[in-house]
């Protein structure tokens, strides 16, 4: 069945209560099929709680998280993976001992066809598959400039390379919807810079939609269309970059609006 014209994520309602806590309250959010959408708010809003609930790693206690119009609510992390949602995370988690190569040929077995048999026997359609991948791994590392750091390992790279790293390990996943949590994080502004040309990059390149969690304004500004943001768990404002920037309740949530109303 085509989803021409559906919303690439929807979250309608969705509520994440820890015991008496309420980390995200009724969240709602429609992020249309290739946009570039910005999810910000001050810190403990409940951000990255909600990319943990689209991803799977946690349950929402009421709602519902639908992907081009499939509810994927309460589905694992692996299958909503192979449904095409994949992300990065605010501190890097790559598998450090490995190589750079290796960290994206971990993304591509996600989709990988050669099951245990055929790997076990080196069978030809598993070689095969391994050659291929072998040679969409160089083209991600080509894409976000490590190629020739493919041989390195991982701990090896400076930090704003691991974060470069951990993207193209999630491109390796084939995804359709890219979660983006805090990629900018302790990087230079020289690093910033090449990180936004990236990330629009990307969205062309791949066809991809992308939802961003930034505490870096001149970000969020610089490259999302549209945001929401959040504030102890609730909604407080969605709009442009400029209708955000203008907004009482959000320069009241940054304490002054300084940090919101950066260009």
């Amino acid at each position: 069945m085509s989803d021409k014209g559906l919303p690439a994520l929807v979250c309608e309602n969705v509520t994440m209560r820890f015991g008496g806590l309420t980390a995200v309250s009724e969240f709602n959010l429609v992020v249309p099929e290739g946009a570039l959408f910005g999810l910000i708010g001050p810190n403990g809003a409940g951000k990255t709680t909600v990319f943990n609930i689209v991803s799977g790693v946690l349950h929402p206690s009421a709602g519902s998280v639908k992907l081009f119009g499939d509810d994927i609510s309460g589905f694992s992390p692996d299958r909503i993976a192979h449904r095409g949602i994949a992300r990065t995370f605010q501190n890097i988690r790559l598998f450090r001992n490995l190589t750079v190569l290796d960290n994206v040929l971990v993304g591509l077995h996600v989709r990988r066809e050669a099951n245990l048999a055929e790997a076990l026997l080196a069978l030809p359609r598993h070689r095969a598959e391994e050659a291929r991948m072998a040679s969409t791994a160089t083209q991600l590392l080509r894409d976000v400039g490590l190629e020739d750091f493919s041989s390195y390992r991982a701990s090896a790279l400076p930090y704003g390379q691991q974060r470069r790293l951990e993207i193209a390990r999630a491109l390796a996943t084939g995804p359709r919807v890219l979660l983006l949590d805090e990629p900018a994080a302790g990087m230079n502004p020289a690093e910033t810079e090449d990180l936004m040309r990236l990330i629009t990059d990307i969205r062309e390149r791949f066809d991809l939609t992308i939802l961003l969690i930034e505490h870096e304004m001149k970000v969020v500004m610089g490259i999302c269309e549209r945001m929401t943001v959040l504030d102890h768990g609730e909604t407080i404002a969605e709009g442009t970059p400029a209708e955000i920037q203008c907004n009482e309740r959000v320069i009241k949530a940054y304490l002054g609006g300084g940090v919101v109303a950066e260009n």
